[in-house]
């Protein structure tokens, strides 16, 4: 129920920004977008950063009172707060989505470490303002890491007394802020290891829209520093910064002894999600078959998540073969769609691709859709073949009315079947194809939607021949979007729009 909202509110966003634009798709890349801000506004404000403990206050309270460096230091600010704040939604949309199991397994775990990474760069990078926030903070990590076993009390105060606050310690701060933020691109980049051609830039409408907004809110809301630090007393109430101050508020109305075991307790629940028993059917890697793989590299150029390698083949001489390593496979398809074997007009009696899914073989598929055509044609129709995606519309629960003479097939992903089968349900008695697909900016497999419409145009192999294209369509139907892939079979069907589905 939760996952069908949010393919709906993501739906809504498509149509309102347009689905290259959509914000809600592309919140990982805002995340990394938000990090540069940051970096690029921080490098700025740093130059007329005076590292003393005199100079501190002083010269961050200068460039908030300058018209232009105030503006940078609030985006510095407002940037982070972004970083932190997206990354959180960007998880919360995965669990959701369920993108946490299987082959994603190590995504996700890599996935979390960029979350208290960034939240401890904005706590130590509040230390350097040396007012009254940056006194809450210190006395506030002195308090947490103080509870711990042999460290105690003692030694943090050390760090937070007006005697400690030296120009050495504001160096080792800022070497501390700097080396953090080192380690959360460390961390990204882990993160980011498996995938194939990763997306770390937001669309540019998208990414200069965002840009636009966190200017206009340094504008009309410009950060600022309280009133200078003064250990020898207690200060006075500071506005809390949730995001930037992480555990720190929950110390104060606990424990730290309480607060260690919440952390604990959250960060065992969060890794090991992955692998927490669910009730679903087990996914199968693809399988190679060595008699028909002729070492083309075409599954290994496409797959998404570089879970395919070229190994030296085991039969032939000077030949390749495909290589699936089973943990990083996706079982999406889009290498059997790749596949020059995978043509259903060969002439054998059970199709055996060079690459095939065990769950759903691609010969099934050609005997349901060569049946499904034949009973068309016994009723003297010739049906439209819709063509879905397992994590789009549900394609095979439309409705029969006022929808009629439609043979719905959906697989793992758009791209999971050749191009050839369009020319197949063609020739078999079909009308029209018409490929559902989830649009290449929602794509569940990342770039199944977009090879889809490059196979069928012609720009990228297996492609469709130019003498089938005229009668094969392509409709981008994401989750919950049943009444668009509707209207567009009635069209087809010449209907009037009007259509509903089950």
């Amino acid at each position: 129920m939760l996952a069908r909202g949010l393919y709906r509110l993501e739906l809504g966003l498509d149509r309102l920004f347009g689905a290259e634009a959509n914000p809600s798709r592309q919140l990982g890349a805002l995340a990394m977008w938000s990090f540069w801000l940051s970096v690029a506004s921080g490098a700025y404000a740093y130059i007329g950063f005076e590292t003393s403990a005199e100079g501190a206050w002083r010269s961050v309270h200068a460039l908030q009172e300058h018209p232009v460096e105030g503006i940078v230091r609030s985006l510095h600010r407002y940037a982070s707060f972004a970083l932190i704040a997206l990354t959180l939604l960007h998880l919360a949309v995965e669990w959701i989505k369920g993108r946490y199991r299987d082959f994603r397994w190590f995504s996700w775990v890599t996935g979390i470490v960029p979350l208290p990474l960034a939240v401890a760069c904005g706590m130590v990078g509040y230390w350097l303002i040396a007012d009254t926030r940056s006194q809450y903070v210190a006395a506030g990590i002195g308090e947490w890491i103080g509870a711990l076993p042999g460290v105690g009390a003692g030694l943090m105060r050390n760090f937070i007394t007006d005697e400690a606050i030296s120009d050495r310690l504001l160096s080792l701060i800022i070497f501390l802020h700097i080396g953090l933020s080192l380690l959360l691109l460390l961390s990204v980049w882990v993160h980011l290891a498996r995938l194939v051609r990763p997306r770390t830039w937001p669309a540019r409408r998208t990414a200069a829209a965002f840009g636009a907004a966190l200017l206009v809110l340094c504008v009309l809301s410009p950060a600022l520093s309280t009133a200078r630090a003064d250990f020898a007393r207690v200060p006075d109430p500071v506005p809390i910064d949730w995001l930037i101050y992480g555990v720190l508020p929950l110390v104060q109305v606990t424990t730290p002894l309480f607060t260690w075991a919440a952390v604990v307790a959250a960060v065992l629940v969060l890794g090991t999600l992955p692998w927490m028993p669910e009730r679903r059917p087990a996914v199968l890697s693809a399988i190679v078959d060595p008699q028909n793989c002729n070492g083309c590299r075409r599954c290994f150029d496409d797959c998404p998540y570089g879970a395919i390698a070229m190994a030296p083949h085991p039969r032939r001489r000077n030949r390749q073969i495909a290589v699936v390593a089973a943990d990083q496979c996706a079982a999406c398809g889009i290498c059997v769609g790749a596949c020059p074997s995978s043509s259903p007009f060969r002439s054998v009696s059970e199709l055996v691709t060079g690459i095939d899914l065990p769950q759903r073989p691609l010969d099934a598929i050609r005997e349901r859709l060569a049946g499904a055509l034949a009973k068309a044609g016994a009723r003297g129709a010739r049906p439209i073949v819709v063509i879905g995606c397992d994590h789009g519309a549900r394609v095979e629960e439309l409705a029969p009315v006022p929808v009629e003479s439609v043979v719905a097939l959906s697989l793992p992903c758009s791209a999971a079947l050749p191009p050839a089968f369009a020319e197949f349900a063609q020739r078999a008695g079909a009308a029209h194809v018409l490929v559902a697909d989830c649009g290449p900016d929602a794509c569940a497999y990342r770039f199944g939607a977009a090879f889809t419409r490059e196979r069928l145009q012609g720009l990228r192999e297996p492609h469709l021949r130019a003498v089938a294209r005229a009668d094969v369509s392509c409709i981008a139907a994401p989750a919950g979007a049943e009444d668009d892939l509707l209207s567009m079979i009635a069209k087809l069907q010449g209907q009037p729009s009007e259509a509903s589905h089950a």
